[in-house]
């Protein structure tokens, strides 16, 4: 009988070990190559980013089940040693049954409580940008033509309205209200200007950061070609930035 408890004891930590490396492995994958926002165009062995979240979801739903396991399977030692040495049992022959019920409760209750606590704070973000109206009640999407066609000749100034358009299409996916990769937002103008750092230096385009990033010529960073535009679009933010960034 003791040899048999052995071989499941051993079976149990094994399968915790695989779980939890999965968890790992899964949670690297969610991490740095398929990192937030690259749902729409990256795949990992023909899996998007959201599948890999639900393959991550049920391991380490696995892995919590087998801790269970491994509990249950522990529980007289549990109770016996760890209640005595904290004090928590007073009984010479302490009721394994109602400490389990004890602690079955206490968990359940931890659990429901958590995910009440989720349900009832999460809020929506809203999303001004995705219904922005451009002059003449031309959507973003509508405007775009009009956009390479300016980057030919640009006349005119040019505003934080005529540029933020682009942005939205291209950045906020990573750097929007959902994500702030790199504790940036490109949907808030502030952001381009942040002291220390700024992305952008009025009046001077070649020795604004930004223009460096969406044109290409940046290749040490990561994602580098993912951050490259068009060049109609970089045509209009270097002659935004060139007009003073205003």
């Amino acid at each position: 009988m003791s040899t048999n408890r052995t071989v499941v004891n051993i079976m149990i930590d094994l399968i915790a070990t695989v779980l939890f490396l999965g968890m790992l492995a899964t949670g690297y994958l969610l991490r740095f190559p398929l990192p937030p926002g690259s749902n729409k165009s990256h795949v990992l062995w023909g899996l998007s980013r959201h599948e890999w979240g639900n393959i991550h979801f049920w391991i380490s739903l696995g892995l919590m089940s087998v801790l269970v396991v491994h509990l249950a399977l522990h529980w007289n030692w549990v109770v016996t040693v760890i209640g005595k040495r904290c004090g928590l049992v007073k009984s010479p022959q302490p009721s394994l049954v109602r400490s389990a019920a004890w602690v079955i409760g206490v968990f359940a209750a931890i659990c429901f409580g958590f995910a009440w606590l989720a349900e009832r704070d999460v809020v929506e973000i809203g999303r001004p940008w995705r219904s922005f109206q451009v002059k003449g009640r031309q959507t973003i999407e509508q405007q775009q033509p009009a956009m390479a066609e300016a980057a030919e000749a640009l006349s005119g100034r040019l505003f934080w309205d005529d540029v933020s358009p682009i942005f939205q299409r291209h950045c906020v996916a990573c750097h929007g209200p959902d994500q702030q990769w790199a504790d940036f937002r490109a949907d808030q103008r502030q952001d381009y200007f942040k002291t220390g750092a700024p992305l952008i230096v009025p009046g001077q385009s070649a020795q604004s950061p930004l223009l460096a990033i969406i044109s290409g010529t940046r290749n040490d960073m990561p994602m580098a070609e993912g951050h490259r535009l068009a060049e109609a679009d970089v045509a209009i933010i270097k002659a935004w930035i060139e007009q003073g960034a205003q």
